[in-house]
């Protein structure tokens, strides 16, 4: 109740309407309130499970016609009603979103925006394959030197010097990793009894052993 409703109030008394009556600070200006609420602008958004979306139409504010008093004039006064409303609103728990602007334009723009952006993102993918393609050979061949270059330095630091070991790459079918990792063990492994020894559970073998998994 946050608007006052002064004047004669001739939808309750029709019997004075058009009969003369009181007026300017004759008039009790807040003997009637009520809400500033535009009637049927309530409308719920959305809803989940914390909480509810609900947008609503409010008067912006209300003017109270000035008046004289004997020969003076008193000026009238401008009342915030959506100040008043919010805070009304926040004291009951209500969380309040103000400085709504509703552009029917906006909708377009945003269409035209998400066109635009995802033009971008295809051309952007696009150059990314493209790049990805020009480059992934030389990528592979980079990694297998550092490889190689592993198998080389764990070699020499294992067996010592002069350098006398043979390095062979195998490919593997998917999922015959544990078969072959246990074929080589059993040819060349001297190991057992050395899992014991093992520190942090890393996976020893009496060879060198580096996989590759592109």
């Amino acid at each position: 109740e946050l608007v006052g409703y002064g004047g004669p109030d001739w939808s309750s008394n029709s019997r004075g309407l058009g009969q003369p009556s009181n007026f300017g600070s004759q008039v009790d200006r807040h003997g009637k309130k009520g809400s500033p609420v535009v009637p049927g602008s309530l409308v719920k958004v959305m809803e989940d499970s914390d909480s509810i979306l609900y947008t609503v139409t409010v008067l912006r504010s209300m003017y109270e016609a000035g008046y004289y008093e004997g020969e003076e004039f008193v000026p009238g006064t401008k009342i915030d009603l959506v100040e008043a409303f919010a805070k009304a609103l926040r004291e009951k728990r209500y969380v309040v979103r103000e400085n709504f602007t509703y552009d029917p334009s906006q909708q377009g723009k945003a269409a035209m925006a998400l066109e635009q952006l995802q033009v971008e993102v295809d051309n952007m993918r696009s150059g990314l394959t493209r790049w990805c393609k020009t480059h992934y050979g030389e990528a592979f061949v980079a990694w297998m030197h550092i490889k190689v270059i592993r198998v080389f330095v764990e070699s020499v630091l294992r067996y010592g010097l002069p350098v006398d070991f043979t390095a062979v790459l195998y490919k593997v079918t998917l999922g015959k990793e544990a078969l072959l990792v246990g074929a080589l063990d059993k040819t060349f492994g001297e190991n057992k009894g050395k899992e014991d020894d093992i520190e942090d559970e890393e996976e020893y073998h009496d060879f060198v052993l580096i996989k590759f998994d592109p």
